[in-house]
C-alpha cells in the first residue's frame, strides 16, 4: 500500500513540474508545442523515396505480430513525424493512400481480418458517432475497444503512461482484441531516450505527452485521413498523375567556389533519352569573375558524366577585341557561354553554338571532340539538326545562317538576313528536312528552303521588338507551320509552301508559345493567362486551360507560357502560376500544371520550375529550378 502511494505521489510531482514548465515556457498544456494545422500535408509524396515492404511482409507471414507491429511503425513514421520530430504534432496526412493501402491490405490478409487500418476505421466510426462533440473522448472510447488504454485498476508501471498503455503493454498476438494492431503510439525505446537525458526539467512532460495527449491528437486526423485514403484511387504507373521527383541536377557542383548566382543558358535531351545535355553560368557583375561550362549528365541518376568545356562568362560590354556581340547587345552574356545545345537524332553526337562565334561538336559517348565549325562574326545565337542528321544550321548575332555538312564541317551556304529584321533565336528543320524556319528578336518568322537557301515566305513582319516573342512549331506530320501573331492570334501555313491555310481566334493577349501534339490532331497554345487545346480536324477549342492560380493578387508576375505534349500525346505541361504550398506571405511563383489531354482536368501540379521539356523517350519531364529536376510519370511508392 506503502509502495502505490508514493507511485501515485510521483507521478503527481512529475506532473506539476510540467504544468509550471509548460507554463513558464508558454506551451500550450495540452499540446507542449506549437500548433500545427494537423490537416496540412507537409511532405511531398513526389519527392517521397519508395517503401520496401517485403520485410513486413516476411514478419506477417511468420505471425510476428511484435516485429510486424515495429516495421510498420518505421515505414510510416517518416510521414508522420518528418524529419524524425516526434514532439510536434503527428501528421498523419502525410501518408500517401498507396502506403495506407497497401498496408492495410497485407495486415488484414495476415490477421484473417483482425487488424488492419480498415478493420480500426470501423471502429472509430462507431465510437465517433457515440462521441460526435468531443474528440478526445471518442478517442479514450476507441482505446477501450481494440486494448490500447490501461483497465481499471491496472498500475502504471512508468509512471507517466497514464491512461494509455505503453509499447511494453500492448497485446501483439491474435488474443488481442480486434483492431490492436498496428499499434499508433510512439515506441518505448523512443520514449525512454528522453526521459534518460540529464537535467532536462520538460523531458519528463515531453514524456507524458507522447504517452497521453499525443493519442488525442493523432487518432481523429489518422481516422479521418484512412477513411479517405483507403477509398483513394492510385495512379496508374506510367501516368503523370502523380510524377515522382526522381533526382536533381546540381549546376553549383560545376562552380563549387564561385559566390553568383547559376544561370542556364542552353539544355537538350538525347533522342534516346540517357544523357541531358546543359550550358550554363555563373555570373554577376558584382562577382570578381564569371564562369562558363557545358557538361553532359546521366538522365537516370543526375550525376555529371563529363564536363565538355569550360571558361569565363562576362558581359559584352566588359570584352576586348575582337567582339563576340555587335555593339547592340551590351548586355549579353558572353565568353565561352554555351548558348545553344543539339543532339544528333542517333543520339551520338552533341553541337553547341558558342558565344565566341564558333559551332564545336562532341561525341556525346565519350566527350571527345569531334570537329569545330567556324565562319561566324559574332556569337551563335541558335543551332538546329537536320531529322536525318546531316546538316546543321547555325544563326548568328551576324545576321547570318549557316548551313553545314555536319559529316564532313563543309560549309554548304550562307544566308544573309536582313539586318531591320532582327537576330535569329530559334531554328526548326521541318520533319523532311526541306524547309527551315526562323523567328528573330523583332518578331519576324519566316520560311528558307534548305536546298536553295532562298527565302520561301516571310511570315509575320516585324510585329515590334516587345515581348512575348512569338512561337512557331512545324507539325509533325509535316504537313502544316503554326506560328503567333502580332494580333494575338495563331496563323497556320502550308509547310512547304509558306501559303496561309487558317487562322485561329481566341486569345486575348500574345500567344507565347505553341506545341503540337505527337500524332499532329492537337494544338496546345498559350498566352500565359489561359492555354488553349484545339483539334486538328475541326480547329475548334477543345479545352480552355486558366494558367493563373492568383488572379486578383496584388504581386502578378510574367508567366513563361510554356506548353508541351508528354510523348505518348495524353498529357499536356503547361507554365503556370501558382500559390506555394507553405509560406508566410504567399507570393505567386513560377510553376507546372500537368493537364489530361482527354478532359482537360489537372493531374499535378509542380512549383518553383521554369523551362521544362519531356524526354523524347517519355520516361521523364526536366524542369529548370534552384535544380535541374528530373521528374519521372508515377512509377508507384511501394515495391
Amino acid at each position: 500500500m506503502m509502495r502505490g502511494n508514493m507511485k501515485r505521489l510521483k507521478r503527481l510531482a512529475y506532473l506539476a513540474l510540467g504544468l509550471v514548465l509548460a507554463t513558464t515556457l508558454s506551451w500550450p498544456v495540452n499540446s507542449l508545442k506549437a500548433q500545427v494545422d494537423p490537416t496540412a500535408q507537409q511532405t511531398n509524396w513526389a519527392q517521397a523515396q519508395a517503401v520496401d515492404v517485403e520485410a513486413l511482409r516476411s514478419h506477417l507471414a511468420a505471425q510476428d505480430w511484435p516485429a510486424a507491429d515495429a516495421e510498420t511503425r518505421r515505414i510510416l513514421d517518416p510521414w508522420i513525424h518528418p524529419g524524425g520530430d516526434i514532439l510536434s504534432r503527428p501528421l498523419a496526412t502525410n501518408i500517401p493512400p498507396e502506403v495506407l493501402q497497401t498496408l492495410d491490405r497485407l495486415w488484414v490478409e495476415a490477421s484473417d481480418g483482425r487488424f488492419g487500418f480498415s478493420v480500426q476505421r470501423k471502429i472509430w466510426a462507431e465510437v465517433r458517432a457515440q462521441n460526435p462533440e468531443d474528440s478526445a473522448v471518442a478517442a479514450k472510447a476507441f482505446g477501450d475497444r481494440v486494448g490500447w488504454t490501461r483497465p481499471p485498476g491496472m498500475e502504471d508501471p512508468t509512471f507517466i503512461a497514464g491512461e494509455w498503455l505503453t509499447e511494453l503493454e500492448i497485446n501483439p498476438s491474435l488474443d488481442a482484441p480486434v483492431g490492436h494492431l498496428p499499434w499508433a503510439g510512439v515506441s518505448w525505446e523512443q520514449i525512454s531516450k528522453i526521459l534518460s537525458v540529464e537535467s532536462c526539467g520538460s523531458c519528463t512532460i515531453d514524456a507524458m505527452y507522447l504517452q497521453g495527449e499525443r493519442f488525442n491528437q493523432h487518432l481523429p486526423v489518422l481516422f479521418n485521413w484512412v477513411d479517405t485514403a483507403l477509398d483513394l484511387p492510385v495512379p496508374a504507373v506510367g501516368s503523370w498523375q502523380q510524377p515522382q521527383l526522381a533526382s536533381s541536377i546540381d549546376l553549383k557542383s560545376l562552380y563549387p567556389d564561385s559566390p553568383c548566382p547559376i544561370y542556364t543558358a542552353s539544355s537538350a535531351i538525347s533522342p534516346n533519352g540517357a544523357v541531358i545535355a546543359i550550358g550554363s553560368y555563373s555570373y554577376e557583375r558584382s562577382c570578381i569573375r564569371g564562369e562558363s561550362a557545358l557538361a553532359l549528365w546521366n538522365a537516370e541518376r543526375g550525376n555529371r558524366i563529363i564536363t565538355l568545356h569550360r571558361g569565363p562568362a562576362l558581359e559584352a560590354s566588359a570584352q576586348g577585341n575582337p567582339p563576340q556581340e555587335p555593339a547592340s547587345q551590351r548586355t549579353r552574356i558572353v565568353g565561352d557561354v554555351a548558348n545553344a545545345v543539339a543532339f544528333t537524332p542517333d543520339s551520338q553526337l552533341v553541337a553547341a553554338g558558342m558565344s565566341y562565334g564558333v559551332v564545336r561538336l562532341w561525341s556525346a559517348t565519350t566527350g571527345e571532340p569531334v570537329r569545330t565549325f567556324q565562319g561566324h562574326r559574332y556569337a551563335v545565337r541558335a543551332i538546329a539538326i537536320s531529322p536525318d542528321g546531316k546538316t546543321l544550321a547555325s544563326a548568328s548575332a551576324d545576321q547570318t545562317l549557316k548551313l553545314w555538312n555536319l559529316q564532313t564541317g563543309q560549309l554548304l551556304r550562307t544566308i544573309s538576313m536582313n539586318a531591320a529584321d532582327g537576330m535569329v533565336h530559334t531554328l526548326r528543320f521541318s520533319p523532311n528536312g526541306q524547309r527551315l524556319a526562323t523567328a528573330t528578336d523583332q518578331n519576324t518568322l519566316q520560311l528558307w528552303d534548305v536546298t536553295t537557301g532562298q527565302q520561301v515566305r516571310t511570315l509575320v513582319n516585324r510585329a515590334t521588338n516587345r515581348y512575348p516573342l512569338l512561337p512557331l512549331a512545324f507539325s509533325p506530320d509535316g504537313q502544316v507551320l503554326a506560328t503567333g501573331d502580332r494580333d494575338n492570334s495563331v496563323k497556320l501555313w502550308n509547310a512547304t509552301t509558306g501559303a496561309r491555310q487558317l487562322t485561329l481566334t481566341g486569345h486575348t493577349e500574345p500567344v507565347r508559345h505553341l506545341a503540337f501534339s505527337p500524332d499532329s490532331q492537337r494544338l496546345a497554345t498559350s498566352d500565359g493567362e489561359t492555354a488553349r487545346l484545339w483539334n486538328r480536324q475541326t480547329y475548334e477549342t477543345v479545352h480552355t486551360l486558366m494558367l493563373n492560380q492568383s488572379v486578383g493578387h496584388p504581386i502578378q508576375p510574367t508567366n513563361l507560357g510554356e506548353v508541351a505534349f508528354s510523348p505518348d500525346g495524353q498529357t499536356l505541361a503547361t507554365s503556370t502560376l501558382l500559390l506555394p504550398l507553405v509560406q508566410s506571405e504567399p507570393i505567386p511563383g513560377q510553376g507546372i500544371t500537368l493537364w489530361s489531354v482527354a478532359t482537360g482536368r489537372s493531374l499535378a501540379q509542380l512549383h518553383d520550375v521554369g523551362q521544362f521539356q519531356f524526354s523524347p523517350n517519355g520516361q521523364f519531364l526536366m524542369a529548370q529550378g534552384q535544380r535541374v529536376q528530373l521528374w519521372h510519370p508515377y512509377r508507384g511508392l511501394v515495391q
